[in-house]
């Protein structure tokens, strides 16, 4: 039927509100980069937070052992990574074309980005839960604390992963499906 109309009238039997798609897309680009401005906030913040709160302990009680330390050590270096990598995320965002398509690209570069920050915050998670676990066992007679503390970040990392499949997966997948969508609207015209 569409073939009969198309070739009957010269006009495409649907029409398109272009405004509205536009619309659309922006508001994807913004929550993309919103989505990944807040994620590295938050972790640069409870990065810089928890350095803050062991190195203050252990100045405080004099007591300087290797592992907290390596572990404050550990979430600066990280927190400082992060900062260089928002501010290169922040630079190349003028660089898409200002179109939909480089739109929608703009926001699959912030999805793929939070993709990669929550991957990696995965694993800090898992060396944090290491070293945590180690700097409360100091003795085989408290072998529950670091038992306690253990299933804690257990429940915590299947929160993460949840939270990576939920939100962050499924958002990219969404900008992958409108991006191949307005493909094809291109193709038609």
């Amino acid at each position: 039927m569409k073939k009969i109309w198309d070739s009957q009238s010269n006009q495409a039997l649907y029409a398109i509100d272009e405004s509205a798609l536009k619309k659309k897309v922006l508001a994807k680009q913004h929550k993309a980069a919103q989505i990944a401005s807040r994620g590295e906030r938050v972790m640069i913040g409870a990065l810089l937070f928890a350095f803050t709160i062991i190195t203050g302990a252990s100045i405080y009680k004099s007591e300087y052992d290797w592992v907290p330390l390596s572990l404050a050590g550990v979430m600066l270096l990280v927190a400082i990574f992060i900062m260089l990598r928002r501010r290169k995320r922040l630079s190349i965002q003028n660089r898409f074309e200002n179109s939909l398509i480089g739109n929608i690209d703009q926001a699959l570069e912030n999805a793929n980005y939070q993709l990669k920050l929550s991957y990696m915050s995965r694993w800090l998670y898992f060396l944090v839960a290491i070293l945590s676990v180690a700097s409360v066992v100091d003795t085989a007679d408290e072998w529950y604390k670091g038992a306690f503390l253990l299933a804690f970040f257990i429940v915590g990392y299947f929160g993460a992963r949840w939270e990576h499949k939920t939100f962050y997966i499924s958002q990219k997948n969404g900008l992958l499906k409108m991006r191949e969508k307005l493909l094809e609207l291109e193709s038609v015209n």
